[in-house]
Order: structure tokens, then sequence, then C-alpha cells
């Protein structure tokens, strides 16, 4: 969520500027509203009249008072739901905290009904019989059904943002490296029809009239799709198992009483409880229960598939570790055998030397080597370290030539640690003979995309109480494994030999 904080700071700000222009408008509007109507019927109606009529009227309690309590605890419900209950919810955190929290915004927004209703007075011309203005009336549309209807009206309205913006966060956090700004796409839309209203629409008297009630009832599908497939991903799909059993019965059961209850509810609201088109209804019903089980559905379908590929990533990660942990005694027994055999040959600043370079591979593999990547430039030096010590045992001089080329990275490169060592190692092994001429040529090269790695080496058949014999080729396997796991499909290995050559060419996509 960090990545998303300066979008959700931006959001509130812009929140609480829209309701407060929406509420300064809305005051100045009402004040001019009444003085033209006390000025139209001045002329023909007494104005001991039109006193009279508004005696009862006061604008402040019965105006000014319900329209700023009743916008802020929208606001306050709101915020609640937008920033403390959804985030917990999507995290998968329902416990005591979050249903007190989301108990409080529905409370917020039921009080904000609420007030506003109980105090809210109209004000408008009173007609006789033949519909001539004979003075001004007030009036109170306050009234249980009034309150649970809106009620209902502006949890939808709060749901059906909190939607639009999960959707723009997720093609924020998801499309923003192929395409930056795509959120936008929802956001300006939004602010756009969120500054018009507030500049100069008016809610109507009650939530639920037309066009508002048709809009309402299209928001309201999505959110009974979520609540009911929600229900029945949790309760009923985890339990189809055991369908026989009078337990998943009654999960069937309460899925059932769940669905017909949402659909009195909304339905209800929509008529404000009087219950008439029951056909549009009972369509809208079976067309909420056929997309959440659809829904329910592929939910569990997707969510075993990523429980298959996680465990997929778990046994291959466990692998690439045993393979690493294979590799390692590999080399440092090599690298030890280079150390005794310059041992015996003297005592001087080359033992010291190879010493130190031994304890810079050591470091290496204690340090780097348990990392998915290190740094390119890290892995040529222990590539040349090794290089070095086996050049400590070996007389160059006589008919043994080693020739290294290495280009140097002139940007930050990674790579998979102890990848190109067996190569070399496996040179070192069966392409120096102290009888036959021998040659080892190691290459390394770069480009914009690419790691182009060779190496060329004499071969000479092993003797025949070689030690390793029953070993030999584990360190090429061992690589073979790990450029399969770690660069599936970005990665070229050709291998040729014969008997007095082998080569090696392997090339690594970044």
């Amino acid at each position: 969520m960090r990545e998303l904080a300066g979008i959700r700071r931006v959001e509130l700000w812009f929140a609480v500027s829209i309701a407060t222009i929406y509420v300064i408008r809305r005051l100045l509007n009402e004040v001019r509203e009444i003085d033209r109507m006390v000025q139209s019927l001045g002329d023909d109606i007494p104005s001991a009249t039109i006193w009279h009529d508004l005696a009862g009227y006061n604008h402040t309690i019965n105006n000014n008072f319900p329209l700023i309590v009743g916008v802020t605890h929208f606001l306050a419900a709101w915020y609640v739901f937008h920033y403390l209950t959804f985030p917990n919810w999507i995290n998968n955190k329902n416990d005591e905290k979050n249903r007190l929290l989301a108990g409080l915004s529905a409370l917020l927004v039921v009080s904000s009904v609420s007030f506003y209703y109980f105090s809210k007075q109209h004000v408008h011309y009173r007609q006789d019989d033949l519909e001539n203005y004979i003075g001004l009336k007030v009036y109170s549309l306050y009234s249980k059904r009034n309150i649970l209807a809106d009620s209902i009206g502006f949890g939808i309205l709060i749901f059906a943002y909190e939607l639009l913006s999960q959707l723009a966060y997720y093609l924020h956090r998801k499309v923003r490296q192929d395409f930056r700004y795509i959120s936008l796409l929802i956001w300006i839309p939004l602010a756009i029809f969120l500054i018009v209203f507030a500049f100069s629409a008016n809610l109507p008297e009650t939530l639920w009239r037309s066009p508002v009630r048709e809009v309402l009832a299209f928001l309201a599908i999505p959110l009974q799709i979520y609540l009911l497939q929600g229900f029945i991903y949790t309760s009923i799909l985890p339990n189809t198992s055991n369908f026989r059993t009078a337990e998943f019965q009654l999960r069937i059961m309460a899925g059932g009483l769940f669905w017909g209850l949402m659909t009195v509810i909304f339905w209800g609201a929509r008529t404000h409880f009087v219950y008439y088109d029951a056909g549009i209804n009972y369509a809208l019903a079976f067309l909420v229960l056929f997309a959440a089980v659809i829904t329910a559905l592929m939910r569990r379908v997707l969510n075993k598939e990523k429980v298959q590929l996680q465990t997929q990533v778990s046994h291959t990660s466990a692998e690439l570790a045993g393979l690493q942990s294979q590799i390692n005694p590999h080399f440092l027994f090599n690298a030890l055998n280079s150390l005794y055999a310059t041992a015996l040959k003297e005592n001087s600043e080359k033992t010291a030397d190879g010493i130190q370079k031994l304890g810079d591979m050591m470091r290496f593999m204690l340090h780097e080597n348990n990392r998915d990547r290190i740094p390119l430039p890290k892995e040529i030096d222990y590539l040349q370290n090794y290089i070095e010590l086996q050049r400590m045992r070996l007389d160059e001089t006589h008919g043994i030539e080693i020739r290294v080329t290495i280009q140097e990275s002139n940007r930050d490169l990674y790579i998979a640690p102890m990848m190109l060592i067996p190569f070399v190692e496996n040179a070192f092994k069966h392409g120096i003979s102290l009888r036959n001429p021998s040659w080892i040529y190691i290459t390394l090269t770069l480009d914009s995309s690419t790691i182009y790695f060779k190496v060329h080496n004499s071969r000479h058949p092993a003797p025949g109480h070689d030690p390793e014999k029953e070993h030999s080729g584990i360190g090429l396997e061992n690589v073979k494994k790990r450029l399969e796991l770690i660069y599936p499909g970005r990665y070229t290995l050709a291998i040729q030999e014969s008997e007095q050559d082998y080569f090696v060419a392997l090339t690594i996509r970044y």
C-alpha cells in the first residue's frame, strides 16, 4: 500500500473539497430559493400570511444544520469504510476490530440519513384546488421507510466508489510499467463527475427517485454479487465433497436465505418497501444468483491453480537449494588440492597469495552463493580466483596454454551464483595433462541483452585410478538443471566434444 499512499491522500482531500463545495452551494441556493418564493408571492399574498406559513421554520436548524451534519457523517462513513474497513477485508483480516469498523461505517450512514430527515424542513408553494399559489408550506419527509431506503442507497454509493477505486489501484500497481497512467482512465471521469455534481447538481428529496433510483438499482447488482459469491466461496464450495451431510444442506439453506434477504432489502429500498415491479426484480435476483455462483467457481479454480504453482515453486526452490549445496564442496576440494600442490613445491609468497584467493572464494560462497542473483563482477572475481589457483600448480612454459578473455561490464548486471565455474572446472579437470600439450581458452563477452560464455579445452583420457571417475559430470548436470530452473527459455547451452577437444558455448539473456 505504500506506493498508493500518495493517491489515497489526494483522494481524501479531494473528497473533503467536493463535500465542502456541495454544502456551501446548497446552503446558498436554499437561501436564494426561499427568498425567490417569498418575493414571487409578495404582490398577491399578504406578507402576514407568508410569515404565518413560515412561523415554525428556522433556517439554521431546519436547513443548514441537517445538511452539514448529514454530509459530515456520510463523509466519515466513507472514510471509515475506504481507509480502515475494506483494506482489512482485502488482507483477510476479518477480526473483531474490523467487524466493529464495518458496523461503525454502517452506523454513520444511518445517522447521516436520520439527522437529515429528522431535522430537515422543506419549503414549497401552497396551492388551492385550482392549483393557484396561496402561500407557502413547510413539511418533513421523515419516516422509517425513507431512512432505511436512503441508508441502503448511500451504502450502495460508498460500495460502488470502493469498487472503482480498487480497480484503479489494481491498474496502477500491475500495469504502470507498460502504461503508467492507465488508472487515470478511471480517476479522471470519476473526478469530473464529482466536480460537476458539486457545482451544479442536487440530490432529490428522497434518494430513490428517477433517474437516481435506476442508477442505484444498477449499482446494487455488483454489491449483491460480491456478497453472495463470498458466502458461496467460503461456506459452500469447500464442503461440496460432503454434499449429502446435514451440515452441507444447512449451508445451502443459509445461502438461499442470504440471497433472499438481499433481494428483499435491495428490492425494498428501490420501491420504498412497497415491493412493486415484481417481474424486473425477480429477473435481477436470479441474475445475481447466477453471476455469484459463476464468480465463486472461477475463484476456486484460480485459487487451486495458484496453490499448485506455489507448491511447484516450493519444490523447485528446495531442489535448487539441494543442487547448490552439492556444488560448494566440489570447488573447495579442487582449490585445496591446488594449494597443497603449490605448498609442496615451495614455501613462498605464492602460497600466501593462493591462501588469500581461497579465502576470497570461501567468503564468496558464504555470503553470495545462497542468493538468487549476484552482481556479475562478483561471479567473475570468483572465476578469476579459481583460474589463478589452478595456474599456481601448472607450469605453463611446458606445453600448457591458458588464455582468458573477459569483457568488462559498463552497467549493473546480475547472474545466478556459481553458474559459470562448473565449465571452467571441467576444463581444468579433463583438459590439462602434465605429459601432453594442453590448452584452455575461456571467453566472456556481453552485449545489451545477453551474456556469451565460451570454454574450449583440449581433452585427455582420465587415468584408470582417478578417484573422481564415479562422480564425473556431477557439476555439469547440476548446472544444466539450474539453468532450466532459473532461466527457462532464456538460455542456450551448446556442447561439442571429440576425443581431442571439448567446447561449451553458453548464452544467458538478462
